[in-house]
């Protein structure tokens, strides 16, 4: 497993930079994020584990499963036989495009499976690709810079992208829709021809969003 996700203590978010060239786009890559907080678990697939110790932030390439159904999906609380996600009876897994399947808590702090589809088509030069998604147990919120809200009431599950400007990205909170910002989002670096997805996650009100 690679950790490819940048904490920062006290902050809101989860960011991963991912840069694929366009002529990538026909090679499937599908890829597993742990955005659960404080749950190391481990993924099995009919009675066998298939990945396991996986932590928190931490990034599995499934993509030797691309165009598969696994049999019998469960979840569990690393070294038990207790299922914190699952049995799923079957998980397709895609047989194409650019994918992160995300495991995390949804609205009602209750642990999930969501995948989403990474938009790996190029960019304008001297642009890079921001995506915000929304994977915490927390309700819709808007994504706050400055004067301006780029992202309205995302609600969990879902994602919002936009192609900027290369560079800097600082100052940007996070607020529930149409209120007062409750977090900040930690300082990213937009590079040119890349999707930087940035990814909120944990619980509201455990204190762990």
């Amino acid at each position: 497993m690679k950790k490819l996700l940048a904490c920062v203590a006290g902050a809101a978010a989860l960011a991963v930079g991912v840069m694929t060239p366009a002529s990538a786009a026909d090679d499937p890559q599908i890829m597993l994020l742990h955005g659960i907080p404080g749950a190391t678990v481990d993924v099995a697939v009919d009675g066998s584990v298939v990945i396991p110790g996986f932590e928190p932030g931490d990034m599995q390439d499934l993509t030797s499963f691309a165009g598969q159904t696994l049999k019998n999906v469960e979840v569990r609380a690393a070294g038990t036989t207790d299922v914190v996600i699952g049995p799923i009876a079957e998980l397709a897994v895609p047989a194409s495009g650019n994918v992160t399947v995300v495991a995390h808590l949804d609205a009602d702090g209750k642990p999930a499976l969501t995948p989403f589809v990474n938009d790996i088509s190029a960019t304008d030069a001297g642009q890079g690709r921001l995506t915000v998604r929304h994977a915490a147990a927390a309700p819709a919120v808007d994504i706050v810079l400055g004067d301006a809200r780029p992202f309205t009431n995302l609600a969990n599950g879902q994602e919002g992208s936009a192609d900027l400007p290369a560079g800097a990205i600082s100052g940007a909170k996070i607020a529930p829709t149409g209120a007062d910002p409750i977090a900040d989002v930690p300082s990213v670096e937009l590079k040119a021809g890349s999707n930087l997805i940035v990814y909120a996650v944990g619980s509201l009100a455990d204190d762990t969003f």
